[in-house]
């Protein structure tokens, strides 16, 4: 028995506030896009059972437009399949409030498939002889007092979880963490983890299948890993093949380290390193880090020629950091121990700062850290 184990499509999601000629941001395109091809290729897998393992959307009320879009691509995908689809909530697509509603529950209209959201619940499929077993992120409140464990009359027993599991990445915001001890078990014939977005195995039996596209708010440490899903074989209890998805190109580039350069050296290198991409740096999400820089030589760069890359690549965040020196001193002269300097403060801050419909973060944030520089060097 085959099955095929997605997680987090982040439908919805949006950034960079670029939009294709249809009026649609790209990345909210490219996401989507993502989404639609692994559904596709799952059609001609003819898995006997689909899992989705948490964030459909990547928020409690997604646009019309999403929710439209959404509902046809799996009105297509049951007409190719008639495989069950078993879609869990996660922290993005469920509302706090159980009384709020969720959007999840519109797909539950559509034959064969099967959603979960509030609690910890036991989907029976006895046609195929499998139990589910979701493990909400609504539930992770009351996991201490969760037995979790597989039914003996079913001849397989999967469990799909939203969470963070003991030993992975831990962000702030994850204010419940999944021992391994709870949920990972032989007894398990699968265990199908969602929430983390990158591709890991944590077991013979058990895995993270990671995101279809970059979405979080991590992508620059996830560049050196492939986005896609998961088949799997339950007779075998082996991992069949992980199915890559294209996706927009992501760079993280080399870092330059600015010692001793003047203003425009520091302008060829920036140049110089962003030219060295393969096929073209032009509607790609980029990141470059410069450390060591002295305010006086930031604040003279060549902004003008910086917006220019910024027009063409989709994305260009230039970051940089002051001398390794300044921010000891910093630290010493505050006495609370190692901080940040003020623009990597303004970042955090912008990041997650309610812009106004409209306003472009990213931009917000270079004119920031403009300014920043500029004052930095009048003081």
């Amino acid at each position: 028995m085959r099955i095929v184990h997605i997680s987090d499509p982040h439908l919805g999601y949006r950034a960079y506030n670029r939009v294709t000629p249809a009026g649609i941001n790209v990345r909210e395109a490219d996401v989507f896009n993502a989404f639609r091809t692994a559904l596709r290729r799952i059609a001609e897998i003819a898995p006997d059972l689909i899992i989705i393992a948490g964030d459909l959307f990547h928020v409690v009320r997604p646009s019309n437009l999403t929710i439209q879009h959404t509902f046809r691509e799996f009105c297509l995908l049951r007409q190719k399949t008639d495989a069950p689809i078993v879609i869990i909530g996660g922290n993005h697509d469920s509302p706090r409030s159980v009384d709020t509603g969720c959007i999840l529950d519109l797909y539950a209209n559509l034959q064969g498939v099967y959603v979960a959201h509030t609690e910890y619940v036991q989907i029976p499929l006895r046609d195929l002889g499998v139990s589910i077993f979701c493990l909400c992120h609504r539930a992770l409140p009351q996991l201490s007092s969760l037995k979790i464990e597989p039914d003996p009359s079913s001849n397989y027993n999967i469990l799909v979880a939203h969470g963070t599991l003991e030993g992975i990445l831990r962000h702030p915001y994850d204010l419940y963490e999944i021992r391994r001890s709870q949920v990972i078990s032989n007894n398990w014939d699968y265990v199908a983890f969602g929430h983390y977005h990158v591709f890991e195995k944590l077991g013979d039996n058990a895995f993270y299948a990671g995101s279809l596209e970059y979405t979080s708010t991590s992508i620059w440490s996830e560049t050196s890993k492939p986005k896609g899903f998961i088949e799997y074989d339950l007779d075998s209890r082996s991992l069949v093949r992980f199915h890559e998805i294209d996706t927009r190109e992501v760079i993280d580039l080399r870092r330059i380290d600015a010692s001793g350069l003047t203003a425009k050296e520091l302008d060829r290198a920036i140049e110089q390193r962003v030219a060295s991409i393969e096929g073209g740096f032009q509607n790609k999400i980029i990141r470059l880090v410069v450390e060591n820089v002295p305010r006086l030589v930031q604040a003279d760069l060549d902004y003008a020629a910086i917006r220019r890359i910024r027009a063409e690549a989709l994305h260009f965040e230039l970051h940089f950091r002051p001398p390794q020196a300044l921010r000891e001193y910093n630290a010493f002269s505050r006495g609370t121990g190692p901080t940040k300097p003020l623009e990597a403060e303004w970042e955090e801050f912008a990041k997650t700062y309610q812009v106004a419909t409209g306003i472009d973060r990213e931009h917000l944030i270079d004119l920031g850290r403009e300014y920043l520089a500029k004052q930095n060097v009048v003081e």
